[in-house]
């Protein structure tokens, strides 16, 4: 069974600003799925939630686009299942014949496109159970300053800072 959720956002864990990708059940007991993502994918949910238009198409962008020349709509999307410390999930499509499908993905890049297109969030219901921690609800003061925290992160943030070690 799966969980309708709803994006909070993706925030700033401190000390070591690690972005997380923050899903909320969209009813009953409200619990939040917490999801560790890479900058990069951080910046992409970011700017579809800020509605920033880019002066070429971004990845999602370009995977929408694609989806929508072939006749193809996602659907959902479900993140799936924690193993190991990863975070699985699954895209829903439907192609231009009618014909459902589902591809795995990563949870930020499900995310990402499902911001970009309005699809719905959902998740198994037994990974919110392991995973999801119940919160006290906070101000939307508190979630503004977070956001603004991220896009500081975000505009300080390059892509070396996320090469490992070298030999």
């Amino acid at each position: 069974m799966t969980i309708e959720m709803e994006l909070v956002g993706v925030r700033v864990q401190m000390p070591t600003n690690a972005p997380i990708l923050l899903l909320r059940e969209a009813a009953g007991n409200r619990r939040t799925v917490p999801i560790y993502i890479g900058g990069p994918e951080a910046h992409a949910i970011d700017l579809a939630l800020s509605e920033t238009k880019t002066a070429r198409p971004m990845t999602h962008d370009l995977v929408i686009n694609i989806l929508g020349r072939l006749g193809a709509k996602l659907e959902r999307v479900v993140i799936t299942e924690l193993r190991q410390g990863t975070f699985y999930a699954e895209l829903y499509l439907r192609d231009g014949t009618g014909e459902a499908m589902s591809m795995s993905v990563r949870p930020s890049d499900a995310v990402a496109l499902a911001v970009r297109t309005g699809t719905p969030i959902f998740a198994e219901e037994s990974l919110v159970d392991d995973a999801g921690i119940e919160e006290a609800e906070q101000s939307e003061e508190d979630e503004e300053e977070i956001v603004e925290e991220l896009r500081r992160f975000l505009d300080e943030v390059s892509p070396d800072d996320f090469k490992g070690p070298t030999e």
